[in-house]
């Protein structure tokens, strides 16, 4: 049996997850946004409400992660804005340190 030489194996196509991350401090947001892209998450982040509901709305996303500074009231914003572009997208609202980051936004995408 002749094997053909030509013939390309195919190849998986991973698609990263993407992440938007909304924070209250830059210094913050980066160390969060670092993690995620070692863990192999894409991700953007922003520091203002407007221009992450901007972002929400124009582009596919598949979390929201919302840090533990970010005040009440742009939570729920948050919420609600990605709640009236896909009720399935997932909003991971983290409160802590980031040793527990990775496995919030993991189990979240799984549910």
């Amino acid at each position: 049996m002749e094997e053909n030489l030509n013939e390309i194996p195919a190849q998986e196509i991973s698609v990263k997850k993407h992440i938007v991350v909304y924070g209250k401090y830059d210094y913050i947001l980066k160390n969060v946004q670092d993690l995620l892209d070692k863990a192999n998450f894409a991700n953007t982040g922003f520091t203002s409400l407007p221009e992450a509901s901007d972002y929400l709305r124009q582009n596919p996303v598949d979390a929201v992660f919302i840090g533990g500074g970010v005040d009440p009231q742009d939570r729920q914003t948050l919420r609600e804005i990605a709640a009236s572009l896909n009720k399935d997208l997932k909003i991971v609202e983290h409160y802590g340190g980031p040793a527990t980051i990775i496995k919030e936004v993991t189990d979240a995408l799984a549910k």
